[in-house]
């Protein structure tokens, strides 16, 4: 079986029970904190299996885990190396630990430490979505992949269009982050730009 039946095997198995029950996916697209942590997980597992053979697949902009407003990325911290991202792909190859966001946040450290917890875990910083240069408060799930130095990740924009939250479920410490998040942009000036190449 190849790598892309396999993979749609497994979406197919997910989506059907992240379905079951669940309400029609809304007007905006929006994804989910839920989704997000489904579709980490899937990547995972399919590297875990596969190695680096499933990259080109996760950097395909018509796989699975591009959905919605968002996408799965790869990078390999201890290479300090971005391997995939289907929304950017220019940058695949350039370092992740010295990227930095709008507002000048270094997340790249952050998301590698948070990747290596037994759990993963969830970083914050400010993103805009594709296409669009204003930055919003964007919260990542990243996961270390079991046996392969690859962490995964993907995230949701707690923003829409209208400035008001559309997950009201993120978790205490992850709402402290998109605070001081906010802080740190209003106190940025007014233009400024990423000071590094960005991840996701």
């Amino acid at each position: 079986m190849g790598i892309r039946s396999w993979v749609t095997g497994l979406m197919l198995a997910i989506s059907t029970s992240a379905s079951a029950g669940s309400p029609c996916v809304t007007e905006k697209q929006v994804a989910t904190r839920e989704e997000v942590v489904e579709k980490v997980r899937a990547a995972v597992e399919m590297l875990a299996t596969v190695g680096h053979e499933a990259l080109p697949l996760i950097a395909d902009p018509e796989s699975e885990f591009v959905w919605k407003d968002t996408y799965v990325f790869v990078v390999d911290c201890d290479a300090d190396r971005v391997m995939a991202n289907p929304r950017f792909p220019e940058r695949v190859g350039g370092d992740i630990k010295q990227h930095t966001d709008y507002v000048g946040f270094r997340y790249g450290t952050s998301l590698c430490e948070k990747a290596r917890l037994p759990k993963g875990g969830w970083i914050t910083y400010q993103w805009p979505r594709s296409g669009s240069s204003e930055p919003l408060t964007k919260t990542s799930f990243v996961l270390s992949v079991p046996g392969v130095p690859l962490q995964v990740g993907a995230g949701v924009y707690l923003e829409g269009a209208d400035g008001r939250y559309v997950d009201h479920h993120y978790m205490h410490d992850t709402h402290q982050q998109a605070q001081h998040a906010r802080d740190r942009h209003s106190r940025s000036q007014e233009g400024k730009h990423p000071g590094g190449d960005a991840t996701d």
